[in-house]
């Protein structure tokens, strides 16, 4: 009698573990929101043709973000950069994909975290690569400077002539200092 409960017991485990492990599988698959358009064009693609940015990874890469800037530490900074980057590798954006945006911001986010982390050959990779995923697009910061003639001049500073400097839309603070700089170096 023992072990026909035993046994009883052991098919009772058995059959709650499976029916877990179909369950985790089918909630794991379906979506958390629904593809719906955003405009009114008749044309519409559904998001379901793009390949999408794991939602679960951009949000752990903001939340290193917000825990570097809180701390002020290189190494957090580059984590954090190396994370997003990771949540964009391999994904194509071509023109309507609806996380473009999202992409961009992360990227450029990046290139601006692999800066205050000290690592500059990186940030120029990060930069010629978001450039290049993103052709005639910016991003513009609250004084409308553009994110990417901004990056361009921290990271080029030095290759910079007064008259490439004075064609960048960057701010004036910016400005100012990589000329201060410039007429040091120069002096």
């Amino acid at each position: 009698m023992t072990y026909f409960l035993s046994s009883k017991h052991a098919i009772r485990v058995l059959t709650v573990i499976l029916a877990a492990a179909f369950i985790s599988g089918c909630s794991s698959t379906t979506k958390s929101e629904p593809s719906l358009p955003i405009s009114n064009n008749s044309h519409y693609i559904s998001n379901d043709y793009y390949q999408s940015i794991d939602g679960a990874c951009e949000q752990q890469a903001m939340e290193m973000d917000n825990f570097a800037q809180q701390s002020g530490q290189p190494a957090q900074y580059l984590a954090s950069a190396n994370a997003m980057l990771r949540c964009v590798n391999g994904i194509q954006f071509p023109k309507g994909h609806p996380d473009a945006d999202k992409a961009l911001r992360l990227m450029a986010l990046s290139v601006l975290n692999l800066v205050k982390g000290g690592d500059i050959d990186a940030a120029n990779v990060a930069l010629r690569k978001t450039q290049s995923k993103f052709p005639n697009k910016d991003l513009y910061f609250a004084d409308y400077s553009s994110f990417f003639d901004t990056a361009t001049a921290l990271l080029e500073q030095q290759k910079l002539s007064r008259h490439q400097l004075a064609a960048l839309n960057i701010s004036a603070d910016l400005r100012a200092e990589i000329e201060r700089q410039q007429h040091w170096l120069s002096h």
